[in-house]
């Protein structure tokens, strides 16, 4: 996409062949960026490996005309505990050349219906701060800000504050979470 250019990017199901283009963005972030609080960039094996053991988790990816990713969305699980079955940390990451374009809303506007349909019912997103277009991001998609760890992480030479946003999919007694068609339909 050019500067200006209004045409959405195709956003699809993350794939096996994405995993390549998802550790160079990831590499990026870590290398450069504080999005992420890993300090070293996963192979692509691990990348691949993440995503089949993803379960009910989706993966998207924005693409553009030639099928070049320039950002993707996850969700995983929150923690391991039964109770916490229904809550999904979700994360995005847009190459910097196609940040503030629409690709990270793109992408959740994938992820989270897909999230509802697999029956999560509480999305959780940690935000490094200070950043107010991704707190932007999140706000847009109905997620309020629940509180903040002040020096959560130690990065670059420096503490970084990390701020937690939720967004609940429903109430009431959580169906069973399943696999959803991302499951069945990711494979190349």
């Amino acid at each position: 996409m050019m500067a200006g250019d209004r045409h959405m990017p195709l956003v699809r199901d993350a794939r096996e062949s994405d995993s390549a283009s998802i550790a160079d963005i990831l590499a990026r972030e870590i290398v450069d960026g504080v999005a992420h609080f890993g300090l070293r960039p996963p192979p692509v094996s691990q990348v691949l490996a993440d995503f089949l053991a993803r379960g009910v988790y989706p993966w998207v990816v924005a693409a553009d005309t030639s099928g070049a990713v320039l950002g993707f969305a996850r969700a995983s699980a929150w923690k391991s505990r039964e109770a916490y079955t229904w809550t999904a940390e979700i994360g995005v990451y847009v190459r910097p050349e196609h940040q503030r374009r629409g690709v990270g809303r793109a992408l959740y506007a994938r992820l989270f219906p897909s999230m509802q349909a697999a029956g999560l019912r509480t999305i959780i997103a940690g935000i490094a701060l200070p950043n107010p277009a991704s707190v932007r991001l999140h706000e847009a998609f109905a997620m309020t800000h629940v509180g903040s760890i002040p020096c959560a992480g130690f990065k670059h030479g420096r503490w970084i504050d990390v701020g937690y946003w939720v967004r609940h999919l429903g109430e009431g007694v959580p169906c069973p979470v399943s696999p959803t068609t991302f499951e069945t339909t990711a494979r190349d």
